[in-house]
C-alpha cells in the first residue's frame, strides 16, 4: 500500500502531467530534442525533462516559447495554457499536502481519472480495498507518526477510495492480493474479520481475487507492489505506479507496461476470486 510521507510542496497534479506530456509529444513531431527546447530557452536541460515529466508545471511564458519552437498553432498553445491554469486548482490532495507525498498526491489525482486499473499486492490489503480500522492499524507500523498526522493520512485514504469509487463512467477495477494479505492479522482477529467481510461485499463492484499460497513462488512476490492505470484519451498514456518501502516511480515507456502487463496477467491468472477463495 502507497505510504504517505509527507512533503511540503505543492505535489504534481494531473493536469500538470497532461501538459507535460502535450509538450513532449509537440517536440518528438517537431523533430526536437530536450536539449534543442532548452538551448531555445535558454535553460538547463533538466528544465525541460521536469516539465515533460509533470514535476514542474510550465508557465505560460514556457509554453508560448516552447510552442514557437516546435511551430504550434496559437489555439493549441493557448488551451495547453488554460490547462496548465487549471493545474492550480484544488485537487484530491490538496488539503493534505502536508502529510501526503508528491507522488501519492499524483496517484489520487490518476486514479481519479482513470477508466481500468489493474494492481498487485502481496502482503497487505491494498489501500483502496481497506476499511477504516484495518487501515488506521495498519498506519499505525509506520514509526514516528503523531496520531494527528495518523488520522489525517486515514482520511486521505478514505477519501481516495470514495473518489474512485463514485467515479463517472465507473472504473473497471482489478485487485490481486496475495494470500498473506488475508493470512496477517491487522489491528485484532476483529478488524481482520471485518476487513474479509468487506473484501466480500466490495467484490461485487470490484474484481478481487488472491493468489494461493499453493501456486507457489512468482519470480514478482519480492518485487513490491504496483499499480497500472489506463486512461480514455490517447494523448494521456497508460502509466504503472510502484512502490518500496524506500522510494516511490512512475514508469511510461512501452517496454515497462508491457513487462508490467505480462506479469499482472501471470498473477492474475493464477488467483481465484475473493468470494471463492474465502468461503
Amino acid at each position: 500500500m502507497a505510504t504517505e510521507a509527507g512533503k511540503h510542496e505543492r505535489p504534481p497534479s494531473l493536469a500538470q502531467r497532461r501538459v507535460g506530456q502535450r509538450l513532449k509529444q509537440m517536440r518528438e513531431r517537431a523533430g526536437k530534442t530536450q536539449e534543442d527546447a532548452a538551448t531555445a530557452l535558454l535553460v538547463h536541460h533538466t528544465k525541460i525533462y521536469r516539465i515533460e515529466s509533470g514535476r514542474t508545471l510550465a508557465k505560460p511564458g514556457d509554453i508560448r516559447e516552447l510552442s514557437r519552437i516546435y511551430d504550434i498553432p496559437d489555439m493549441q498553445a493557448e488551451e495547453l495554457i488554460h490547462l496548465s491554469r487549471s493545474a492550480l486548482k484544488p485537487g484530491i490532495v490538496d488539503s493534505y499536502r502536508d502529510v501526503v507525498s508528491g507522488d501519492l498526491g499524483l496517484l489520487a489525482d490518476l486514479e481519479a481519472a482513470c477508466t481500468q486499473m489493474a494492481a498487485w499486492d502481496g502482503d497487505v490489503v491494498h489501500g483502496l480495498l481497506q476499511t477504516p480500522a484495518y487501515a488506521y492499524a495498519i498506519l499505525g507500523t509506520v514509526s514516528g507518526l503523531s496520531d494527528q498526522v495518523r488520522r489525517k493520512r486515514l482520511d486521505f485514504r478514505l477519501e481516495r477510495q470514495r473518489v474512485l469509487m463514485s467515479s463517472d463512467p465507473a472504473c473497471d477495477i482489478r485487485i490481486v492480493l496475495g494470500e498473506a494479505a488475508l493470512k496477517y492479522v491487522v489491528g485484532s482477529d476483529d478488524v481482520m474479520r471485518d476487513q474479509i467481510d468487506h473484501l466480500r461485499d466490495l467484490s461485487s463492484q470490484i474484481d478481487i481475487r488472491i493468489r494461493p499460497f499453493s501456486e507457489g513462488p512468482h519470480p514478482w512476490i519480492a518485487g513490491g507492489v504496483f499499480t497500472m492505470l489506463d486512461f480514455p484519451d490517447p494523448a494521456d498514456p497508460a502509466v504503472v505506479y510502484t512502490e518500496s518501502h524506500l522510494d516511490s516511480r512512475y514508469m511510461e515507456t512501452a517496454r515497462e507496461l508491457a513487462e508490467y502487463r505480462k506479469i499482472f496477467g501471470e498473477l492474475y491468472g493464477k488467483s481465484v476470486p475473493v468470494k471463492e477463495f474465502v468461503t
